[in-house]
């Protein structure tokens, strides 16, 4: 009877023997974990820390004495004259080419013909909002930079479409593509995407290409894996169908597969422009112009009004695509005169939609070069935000500065530092063996816990074992500080749907920003060092954690609540015992993606005295390119680690109750 009600033989009990509850078990082993834990770290601290000095391997000697070989061949070794220098060539003189495109249809032809290409895909409201988007970007005073900004953002998607569109068929149609391409598209989505710039440099120097190539394969991943992934949900009813009707390989692809894998391929179109425009800023880190280089200089200068303008003229720049893609990929194109506008009692087709759209923009351009005679927005009409900024700025950074102070000291004294101090004073095998433990704890398996121990000793191998616990400590602060936030209230979220509404525009905006905006508001009130990093780690990393916590309980069955609700739980219990249990695996997933998030932006912060493999990955691009490129691989091993394990966690955990289930 025990064993037919679900328990185990060992479940039955002795006659006159207690039975454990298997909270109590659950407990126990926490308690032994924790004791064990601390008498580890307590061990490790009497022994000698770090990493030794003798076992380092001088890599960034060896990646100096490449770019040396570079800089002396570079223009007598066949493969630079037949091929990286002409690549180098071609790709600023289409750069340059397209600018000046742009800039000879004036400004008042351009905005004209954004808003009307905008408005004939996606709907006249998104026409408007790119007319006043990029009017605002032109007031701003930023229209030269915004221009080249929109070069490299078209040069970029469509290279990375190009590439990406084809190569998500193929792995779509041909399972052992899609097997092969996988792990490479989980090391570049791993990868942060500062990382890219250094090896890039080395071999094409600072500019516009090495800009341009890294935004191309940072952007690459979505275009291909949604891409894929549409072709693969492509009903294997809808293929029988039309193969049994006598549909070649060909017909089968261009009038099945990829009109019903149009939403996602859409949506991988929407995150490869948003990936790319996150890039525009890192990019001017090696030299591009742009928006980015606006926000850069700033920051540098700590102008916080002028840091601020070229944030908000990117954030304009990001919603406007952003929205324009999304309502094209969402409007309804196989009924004909769905969502056209209507002309008195006509509906218009869309290719009249387009005609009219086409001759306006002609138009526009003509009334721009012909009678307003005015290639660049007057500088006259620009309105200037950088010196009411700082003067609010100094404001309220005069009148807060006992509060950011205090947090910024509480932040050092009881997490960074103590933190730092932990990772440094044991012995570097104790940390690379905690990270193996807790792999092994959630895979279970040997693989994963020898590639964690691996990366984390090759950290020290390479010489950059302090600062890369440095970085480290960051990464865990900022994701433990995020986590405590994001969870609770994506559970307020999903309680309250007045909550869940007024949530949404801010989540949606914070998404669409790129991770170094965040950087702006946060050094005008905290200065520069560690802790502006993590804050704006932590801020940027809300969302996912948000999203995915509100999504995970109001998935879990309502019959499950009631049945809990029925049997007298409490409204407390009804969320500890059913719905966070229920909702672990998306909860966990948001985890994931908070740590990956706050990773990139860590690294960024470096820029602002953040420190840790940022700095050296900064300084590597114009003093130490050796060393930079050191430090790249020690944020690739440390993102591995901490990826797998994150994503491990959510795997096993959400496995569990499904198997269980089953039975």
């Amino acid at each position: 009877m025990q064993e037919r009600l679900g328990g185990s033989p060992r479940a039955a009990a002795l006659p006159g023997r207690p039975v454990a509850a298997p909270g109590q078990h659950a407990w126990a082993r926490r308690a032994a974990w924790v004791l064990g834990l601390g008498a580890a770290v307590a061990l490790g601290l009497r022994l000698a820390g770090g990493f030794p000095e003798r076992w380092v391997v001088d890599l960034a000697r060896s990646f100096n004495a490449f770019q040396d070989w570079v800089i002396t061949n570079q223009r007598t070794h066949p493969v630079f004259r037949y091929g990286l220098v002409p690549l180098k060539d071609l790709v600023n003189g289409s750069f340059d080419a397209i600018v000046r495109l742009l800039s000879r249809m004036t400004w008042f032809g351009l905005i004209a013909t954004l808003s009307l290409i905008s408005g004939a895909a996606a709907g006249w409201r998104k026409g408007v909002l790119a007319a006043v988007g990029f009017g605002s970007m032109a007031l701003l005073g930023l229209w030269p930079e915004s221009v080249e900004t929109l070069a490299l953002m078209v040069m970029a998607v469509v290279a990375a479409l190009a590439v990406g569109i084809p190569l998500g068929i193929v792995a779509g149609r041909r399972p052992v593509v899609d097997r092969l391409l996988r792990p490479v598209l989980d090391g570049m989505q791993t990868i942060p995407a500062f990382s890219y710039l250094v090896p890039l440099v080395l071999l094409f120097s600072i500019g516009t290409t090495t800009a341009l190539i890294a935004t191309i394969v940072f952007a690459l991943p979505p275009a291909i894996r949604l891409t894929s992934l549409g072709v693969r949900l492509v009903s294997r009813g809808a293929i029988e169908v039309a193969e049994s009707f006598g549909s070649t390989r060909r017909q089968l692809l261009w009038k099945v597969q990829l009109p019903l894998a149009k939403p996602h391929i859409m949506l991988g179109v929407n995150q490869t422009i948003m990936m790319a425009l996150g890039m525009v800023v890192i990019a001017a880190s090696v030299g591009f112009r742009g928006l980015g280089r606006v926000v850069y200089n700033a920051l540098q200068r700590r102008d916080v009004g002028e840091a601020l303008a070229g944030g908000i003229a990117i954030v304009v720049l990001a919603v406007v695509l952003d929205r324009v893609t999304m309502g094209w990929s969402e409007r309804d194109r196989r009924q004909r005169g769905v969502g056209s506008p209507r002309l008195g009692r006509w509906t218009l087709s869309r290719r009249a939609v387009w005609a009219a759209a086409v001759a306006g923009a002609v138009l526009a351009v003509v009334v721009g070069r012909e009678v307003l005679r005015q290639q660049d927005f007057p500088t006259t009409w620009a309105l200037s935000i950088s010196e009411p900024v700082n003067r609010a700025v100094a404001w309220l950074t005069l009148h807060v500065s006992d509060v950011t102070e205090a947090m910024t000291g509480s932040m050092i004294r009881f997490g960074l530092d103590p933190l730092r101090d932990l990772l440094l004073g044991v012995p570097w095998w104790m940390v690379a063996g905690g990270a193996a433990l807790a792999a092994w704890k959630v895979s279970r398996r040997p693989g994963l816990p020898i590639l964690a121990f691996t990366c984390v000793a090759g950290v020290g191998l390479v010489g950059m074992w302090e600062i890369s616990m440095d970085t480290l400590s960051q990464v865990v602060v900022a994701v433990a500080s995020s986590v405590v936030l994001a969870i609770p209230i994506g559970v307020w979220s999903a309680w309250d749907d007045r909550v869940r509404r007024a949530l949404r525009p801010i989540l949606d905006a914070m998404q669409t920003m790129p991770q170094f905006v965040y950087l702006v508001p946060v050094v005008a009130l905290f200065g520069v060092g560690r802790v502006p990093g993590v804050i704006a780690a932590l801020v940027y990393a809300l969302p996912p954690g948000i999203r995915l916590t509100d999504t995970g309980i109001r998935q879990v069955p309502r019959e499950t609540v009631e049945a809990a609700l029925a049997f007298g739980s409490t409204r407390w219990q009804v969320l500890t015992k059913v719905q966070l249990p229920l909702a672990r695996p998306s909860i966990l997933l948001g985890v994931n993606q908070t740590v990956m998030m706050v990773l990139s932006v860590v690294i960024i912060a470096g820029l602002v005295g953040g420190g840790g493999l940022g700095y050296e990955v900064i300084q590597g691009l114009s003093h130490d390119p050796g060393r930079g490129m050191v430090a790249g691989i020690c944020i690739l091993l440390l993102a591995i680690v901490i990826d797998r394990i994150t994503q491990m966690m959510g795997r096993v955990r959400g496995a569990a109750p499904a198997a269980g289930a089953s039975v």
